[in-house]
């Protein structure tokens, strides 16, 4: 059953708040201030110290079913309206903090994801560049897409307007700056701006000296 004692809830009326009785949390919480919101949330091993902050109007936050613990998750959107947040089945964490705060941008996460933990997405830059010239804003906020089987290593930095192809692993400590295309599937990504730095890979969950003694 849901242990609603590790789950707080602090919710305006006229919000969508799907959760599951079986649903497992550990010193959790969700804040929603606004309306026409939704947040569904799927059974997953476990939720422990999740953090959602919502506040405005018309934003929806999607987590699909995992048989994996999702630790230490944090979805933050205090400005704008009509933000999306989507999350695929299998995810987990240990620990990832994703900043939405600023236009009506997206986030997608793909089935069977690995994150570590110090892992922050952001969206949007939440201040202004302004071209002198035009006086207009030149860091308008952009969808990030990152595709199935992505394991993302500890510490690293997504930044708007990024896309991870599939079965990418991205290495401890990038800065992930830019678009990667279909053709860089299967590769090793790093570096600060990140870059590709291996071709021809894939990974696997299990620890090496345990996937090679399998073969």
């Amino acid at each position: 059953m849901q242990n609603t004692q590790e789950l707080n809830i602090e919710a305006n009326d006229g919000n969508d708040i799907v959760i599951p009785t079986d649903c497992k949390f550990i010193k959790s919480r969700i804040i929603v201030k606004g309306t026409g919101n939704i947040i569904h949330i799927s059974p997953a091993l476990s939720y422990n110290r999740l953090m959602i902050n919502i506040r405005g109007n018309n934003k929806e936050i999607y987590i699909s079913e995992s048989k994996k613990n999702i630790n230490n998750l944090r979805i933050t959107s205090i400005r704008g309206e009509g933000q999306k947040v989507y999350i695929g089945k299998d995810f987990s964490c240990g620990g990832l903090e994703i900043q939405m705060n600023d236009g009506n941008e997206n986030l997608s996460i793909g089935d069977n994801c690995l994150f570590s933990w110090g892992i922050k997405i952001r969206t949007s830059d939440g201040h202004s560049v302004v071209d002198l010239a035009t006086d207009r804003a030149i860091n308008l906020p952009k969808d990030v897409v990152i595709k199935d089987r992505v394991w993302i290593s500890e510490d690293v930095r997504i930044l708007k307007g990024v896309l991870v192809p599939e079965d990418c692993v991205i290495a401890s400590a990038a800065v992930v700056t830019k678009t990667f295309s279909d053709d860089d599937k299967n590769t090793v990504i790093g570096g600060f701006p990140a870059k590709v730095l291996k071709r021809n890979i894939k990974w696997d969950r299990r620890m090496p000296s345990e996937y090679n003694s399998g073969k």
